[in-house]
């Protein structure tokens, strides 16, 4: 139960962080953007790749315990 709600948690993260990407690009912040989305893109693959983790590891406990 735990690791699905700290997965959910993970994945708010990732939008988050797009969220304020695609802000800050149309807002027109950014002055060199492309270390941004390298940044920013290596940073969601690598929490989503958790978060996934996390929620097969919850489908594999909770399959063991029915």
């Amino acid at each position: 139960m735990m690791t699905k709600i700290f997965a959910n948690w993970l994945m708010d993260i990732a939008k988050y962080v797009i969220t304020a990407l695609v802000l800050s690009t149309a807002l027109g912040l950014q002055e060199q953007g492309w270390i941004y989305y390298v940044a920013c893109v290596a940073f969601v693959v690598i929490v989503v790749s958790l978060a996934f983790i996390l929620y097969r590891k919850d489908k594999d406990i909770n399959r063991n315990n029915t």
